[in-house]
């Protein structure tokens, strides 16, 4: 599937599987992709909580925000430029 035919309707937060406090957007229904087509898991971390940093120095996917910048914002989550 090409990354702009993806509709970003439906979002949640997934962790990358190569690395820790990697994370990335899935649409609704799925934790095995990212919007950008890494390997995700499953995550607690709500839409809201993107971007964020704490000491765990969390890091987030830039082409799934790029994808979800919109669902992103409805959520009221802070994204940077």
């Amino acid at each position: 599937m090409n990354s702009n035919e993806i509709k970003c309707e439906g979002l949640h937060v997934t962790e990358g599987v190569s690395g820790t406090w990697f994370y990335h957007l899935s649409t609704a229904g799925t934790n095995a992709r990212g919007l950008c087509g890494e390997r995700t898991m499953h995550t607690a971390i709500p839409l809201s909580s993107w971007g964020m940093k704490s000491h765990l120095n969390e890091r987030y996917c830039a082409e799934c925000q790029l994808l979800g910048k919109g669902e992103l914002l409805a959520a009221g989550a802070t994204i940077s430029a």
